[in-house]
């Protein structure tokens, strides 16, 4: 929404409706709830089901808020205004959400709330269009995002994982840590990367890329180092763990990069060796020790919120 449509439309808002005996640290948005249940009561009073003009018409059309009505000009032709980010786009962003707030106990809904706070600016009106089953579009392709890292395995998938929450697995934390790298140290910015589409992947390419600069046991242990506390006893006590980890992580990601193979190949080779990873002791006492001993960086911890909860936007990547 343009800015002098949106503080005519506010001032509007001010003029229409009144609120008494309600105190609100937010009087507009007040308002706004108001005005939007009173009108859902309208529309349930006049069993009024359906839609008469589209979202996406709606979206193309011009907002004329004047004195003392609201004016919708609907251009005769629409064009397709596209499904919103698509959520090969959100998984990058979404791993290092998970690395931030990887102690929290949180519930899918929670993760997703969450999430869609921090890339807020980067979305679009058409990302929170209410899908036809009443769900918001952006929160249905968050939950896709996340759907595709865990069959392949950079998300958890247990009971617990599969069910009620999202969590790291190793190769998460080796991409969650890589993302948090590329800011040198500076604060974070939380915008959606771009996805330039490759036929046959459903993985973002950067997170297929991710092995580049760990091919060797020292460069791989310092990217995990890169998010613990200083001489975290894990590399001691797990050594044996990590290193046999080490070994087999290079076939799982050629398999992610082999274009060769089909989307669904891909799924069930990536399977089979994240069970020889897990037979190996990636267990919940490693993954108890990797989370006590993670320290997120300072640049990080300004950039989770500044006095108002917010955070700067700027690129990603």
């Amino acid at each position: 929404m343009k800015q002098d449509e949106r503080a005519a439309l506010e001032q509007l808002l001010y003029r229409w409706v009144e609120v008494d005996g309600h105190a609100s640290d937010d009087p507009l948005g007040l308002k706004i709830e108001v005005l939007s249940l009173a009108l859902e009561k309208l529309r349930h009073a006049r069993k009024q089901k359906g839609e008469q003009i589209t979202f996406e018409e709606f979206e193309q059309s011009t907002l004329f808020p004047d004195t003392d009505c609201l004016r919708l000009f609907v251009p005769k032709n629409s064009r397709d205004v596209g499904t919103g980010t698509a959520p090969i786009r959100l998984q990058l962003p979404l791993l290092l959400f998970l690395l931030v707030h990887h102690r929290a106990d949180f519930s899918v809904l929670q993760i997703i709330d969450g999430f869609i706070d921090k890339i807020w600016d980067d979305l679009t009106f058409v990302d929170f269009k209410k899908t036809a089953t009443g769900v918001t579009r952006c929160y249905t392709n968050t939950r896709f995002a996340a759907h595709t890292l865990r069959d392949y395995g950079l998300l958890k998938f247990t009971q617990k994982e599969a069910f009620k929450t999202w969590e790291l697995s190793l190769a998460g934390f080796l991409v969650a840590a890589r993302v948090l790298a590329s800011f040198g140290g500076k604060e974070v910015k939380w915008n959606v990367p771009v996805h330039t589409p490759h036929q046959n992947f459903d993985l973002h390419e950067q997170i297929r890329q991710a092995w580049e600069g760990l091919r060797t046991y020292p460069e791989f242990l310092d990217r995990l180092k890169s998010i613990c506390v200083p001489d975290a006893k894990i590399f001691t006590t797990f050594e044996p763990v990590l290193k046999k980890a080490h070994t087999l992580l290079p076939a799982y990601w050629d398999t992610l990069g082999d274009h060769e193979r089909t989307q669904k190949d891909r799924r069930i080779e990536t399977q089979r060796l994240l069970h020889e990873l897990e037979a190996i002791g990636l267990d919940d006492a490693f993954y108890a020790e990797l989370s006590d001993c993670i320290k997120i960086n300072d640049a990080l911890a300004k950039s989770t919120s500044d006095a108002n909860g917010n955070t700067e936007q700027g690129e990603l990547f």
